[in-house]
């Protein structure tokens, strides 16, 4: 029996409805509440709905250009892009209202990023409950394979991304993901032949890319959209279903996991699990994703495993011993140093410091590095004795 191609109504009722923007701006505005422009917004909120609705049901609705700066996050140089908060509502009304609705039931269950429920804690708990399993199933004699892919936001085809949103959105909807992906676009005007030519077709790092000074849109790039917006987000978690789809139903894969960019399957024939990562590859070349050769490679089960920063060993009783990566301490201790400096120049207040501390310690304590933790915390009060007599960690 034929496939039957969903019918949605030809209009955007479901991101100009009143009452889905304003709820889109009470959760656009989360953390931002203190930025001038949020507040701006909120003073006249009733007529700042009432002008995104008519210029969203006359087409006239054209995305503001974004502000971008360089966030060094975890060792790694990302390129941020801000939004103006009519973007912002825009963006989370529709993915609230449409996108999410209508994608998310379409991913696996083993899919851990940007999914209410779900995140980083979710795919580790999974990763730690398939490496148990595999290791009962296999006796210990598997293979893992980490997948890794390379600028990930950085080299998102945006008319491979658009061919995939069409068939679940109406032609307003599909206009409007049309219009912000529009807005990611790279303007390589100023770039010779080669370097555009290089840009479209290979990896592109955003971190080296130097902006024009003024954009022409004489010579546009599709691909990137940046971090650091809802439509970012549904669309990296989207772009390779298809992949998740091959190894969960074609390859019938138990042991496999996605968190964004980050994935992995364990199975126990290796020369089966090189001919999966050879057809992934190629699948990636058609979705315009690069596989980053450097970070993928197959270990055995036995084996210490990193994944999402976290390192994995199954003992031989399957308990599954995790430790924090010693990365993530080291960053945490230089991240004490500059709260240390901020606090001396009275730009950062002792309880923030103590809050961000605690926080942080929080979300590790539960991983099997009490030493680490320990030494950590140690540290934590040689840098700030003030904070003994204000609070235990």
């Amino acid at each position: 029996m034929a496939k039957v191609k969903a019918v949605y109504p030809n209009d955007l009722e479901l991101v100009a409805n009143a009452n889905n923007l304003i709820a889109a701006y009470t959760r656009a505005r989360k953390y931002t509440y203190w930025k001038e422009s949020v507040q701006r917004y909120g003073i006249d909120l009733l007529g700042n709905i009432h002008s995104t609705q008519t210029a969203l049901r006359t087409d006239t609705y054209i995305p503001k250009d974004m502000v971008e700066f360089i966030l060094h996050e975890r060792g790694r140089i990302r390129r941020i892009q801000s939004q103006h908060i009519t973007d912002r509502v825009i963006q989370r009304c529709l993915n609230d209202n449409v996108m999410v609705p209508r994608f998310m039931p379409l991913l696996i269950y083993d899919n851990g990023a940007s999914v209410t429920g779900k995140g980083p804690d979710f795919a580790r708990d999974r990763f730690r409950t398939h490496l148990q399993k595999a290791y009962k199933e296999y006796n210990g004699k598997g293979y893992v394979l980490h997948l890794d892919f390379s600028k990930y936001f950085d080299n998102v085809n945006h008319i491979i991304a658009l061919n995939m949103f069409r068939p679940y959105l109406s032609e307003a909807e599909y206009s409007l993901v049309a219009k912000l992906f529009k807005s990611f676009e790279i303007d390589c005007s100023e770039m010779t032949d080669e370097d555009y030519n290089a840009c479209v077709g290979n990896i592109f790092n955003a971190t080296l890319y130097h902006k024009p000074t003024q954009i022409t849109g004489i010579r546009m790039a599709p691909k990137s959209i940046g971090i650091g917006n809802q439509i970012s987000q549904i669309t990296g978690v989207y772009c390779p279903h298809r992949i998740d789809n091959y190894c969960k139903i074609v390859e019938g894969l138990k042991y496999y996991g996605r968190y964004m960019d980050d994935s992995y399957i364990i199975l126990d024939d290796k020369k089966r699990l090189e001919t999966i990562y050879e057809n992934i590859k190629k699948m990636c070349k058609e979705l315009g994703i690069f596989v980053n050769e450097t970070k993928t490679y197959i270990s055995k089960l036995i084996d210490w495993h990193t994944f999402l920063k976290i390192n994995f060993k199954v003992l031989p009783t399957t308990r599954v011993i995790r430790k924090i990566h010693s990365t993530t301490i080291r960053r945490e201790r230089n991240r004490l140093r500059k709260f240390r400096a901020l606090f001396n120049q009275k730009r950062m207040s002792l309880e923030d410091v103590v809050s961000c501390f605690k926080s942080w310690h929080g979300v590790y304590k539960k991983y099997d590095s009490g030493y680490k933790l320990k030494n950590l915390k140690d540290y934590f009060y040689e840098l700030f004795p003030e904070a003994k007599n204000l609070v235990k960690i």
